[in-house]
């Protein structure tokens, strides 16, 4: 359920909850503070009172007595809030007790604290019917040397009045707390939903899209930090989308018009062998010129597969071969197709001839070998291809293909790797699907090289294969 929530609702929960966790700790601890204080306020209360009281005790025979005497001493007598007692340690009888409170309660309090009251001078809350009282016991003499008297004063105070304003401090408390935590989940909420209205806005509209609207442009003012991430991404991942979608329709293009030629050639000489009958000789040439057609046919669908395996191919990170190996293997299937153009081939290996580098031989041979076929393939009879590679540092070894041929333009450079794209020199001659070029830069991203182009028109191509070397 907390997952399909709404984010603003989500956010605004965590925040409430994290705002009522803090005043609820507040609460308690101003309660906490408030009764204590309170509390330690009536037992310095208690402890004046009980010295003020045993002050006024005086030994009169055999028998101590309050002296009533004095304003002061009758307002402590006839307080309803105050309450003390005085019994003989000797004969544990009430010699006398305050006037205050109502004689009921004076006997709920006398056996009370006679029950609940055993250390003495210190402090004891005790509950009396419906009210609580602070008490404590006094033990005391009195009296002259040899005839010293030693007695017991009980003192309470009404301590409900304190905790009933303790009761209204936390009810108080409550209510402002309360209020708060409304206030605060109003407040987030209202800014969370403004925050994220972007975001669901963004989101609504990713809902909604559909082929072939779905690479729009989303027009957002992004108002944080993660909006503009999420939507300059998001606009990053729409033009890559675009930009496949317009290779998809170029290759769909392409590859119809690749299709439609050889198929459009065998169709019409099929219509001219069965158009009338025709010397054995004829028939010849024409299945001749049908199975032409057909090998084109067949390069073709052999290229578009290979493109396809190497799309879905995995990087083998764990697998390394020997370059120097696969560069003589390169070398040595080459060397007869260069031969017959009049091409000089030559073969520059690394000094160590351990070298490994990261793929399969298999990746390395399609690798070396469409490079190879490009620079013999677009060169003239007389001139040179050449095969390097060097080390750079310990780590990198740079692979170059140089030839002499008829070159590039800057623009034709640059759309190199793009399916069937062929220079027009290329297409002129007719000997190239745009397809080899491709082959070599997925199998350089598998195997985590950086494959780059240097060409002028008339003068030549320089190929380079930049990539990490294995260390055992």
């Amino acid at each position: 359920m907390w997952r399909d929530l709404a984010l603003n609702i989500k956010l605004s929960i965590v925040l409430v909850a994290v705002q009522a966790s803090v005043l609820l700790v507040g609460f308690l601890w101003l309660g906490h503070w408030v009764e204590n204080s309170r509390l330690e306020e009536l037992r310095h209360r208690l402890d004046t009172q009980s010295d003020v009281i045993e002050s006024l005790i005086q030994s009169q025979g055999d028998r101590l007595l309050y002296q009533r005497n004095g304003e002061f001493a009758a307002e402590l007598d006839h307080d309803q809030n105050i309450y003390f007692a005085l019994r003989s340690s000797a004969r544990s009888e009430l010699q006398f007790e305050s006037e205050g409170p109502t004689p009921a309660l004076r006997n709920k309090l006398n056996g009370t604290m006679v029950r609940g009251l055993d250390a003495e001078e210190k402090p004891t809350l005790l509950v009396v019917g419906y009210e609580h009282w602070l008490a404590q016991k006094i033990s005391f003499e009195r009296g002259p040397p040899g005839a010293t008297q030693t007695a017991t004063l009980s003192v309470a105070l009404n301590a409900q009045p304190a905790l009933d304003g303790i009761t209204e401090v936390r009810r108080l408390s409550a209510f402002a707390a309360l209020g708060i935590l409304v206030l605060t989940a109003a407040s987030s909420f209202i800014v969370v939903s403004i925050s994220t209205r972007n975001l669901r806005g963004f989101a609504r509209q990713l809902r909604d899209l559909k082929p072939p609207a779905f690479t729009r442009p989303m027009l957002f003012a992004p108002h944080s930090a993660e909006e503009k991430l999420l939507f300059d991404s998001y606009g990053q991942m729409e033009r890559s989308v675009q930009g496949l979608l317009e290779s998809q329709r170029l290759f769909i293009a392409n590859a119809s018009h690749e299709l439609k030629t050889p198929i459009a050639a065998v169709i019409a000489a099929l219509e001219v062998i069965l158009a009338n009958p025709r010397s054995a000789e004829d028939y010849a040439d024409t299945c001749r010129d049908v199975l032409a057609e057909m090998q084109v046919l067949k390069r073709l669908s052999l290229g578009l597969l290979d493109l396809a395996l190497l799309d879905h191919s995995p990087v083998f990170a764990t697998t390394s071969t020997a370059l120097a190996y696969s560069m003589r293997q390169a070398a040595a299937r080459w060397q007869k197709t260069a031969h017959e153009r009049g091409i000089r081939l030559s073969l520059t290996l690394l000094e160590n001839h351990d070298v490994q580098v990261p793929g399969t031989s298999e990746q390395w041979e399609v690798l070396l070998s469409n490079l190879l076929d490009n620079a013999i393939k677009y060169s003239e009879s007389g001139t040179e291809v050449s095969l390097g590679a060097a080390v750079l540092d310990d780590q990198t070894v740079r692979i170059r293909v140089i030839d002499e041929g008829i070159g590039m333009s800057l623009t034709e450079t640059e759309q190199l790797g793009n399916v069937f794209f062929r220079a027009d020199t290329a297409r002129v001659q007719g000997q190239s699907f745009g397809l080899g070029f491709a082959h070599c830069q997925r199998i350089a991203e598998q195997l985590g090289a950086a494959l780059t182009v240097t060409s002028q028109q008339g003068m030549g191509t320089c190929v380079t294969l930049s990539i990490r070397r294995v260390i055992p």
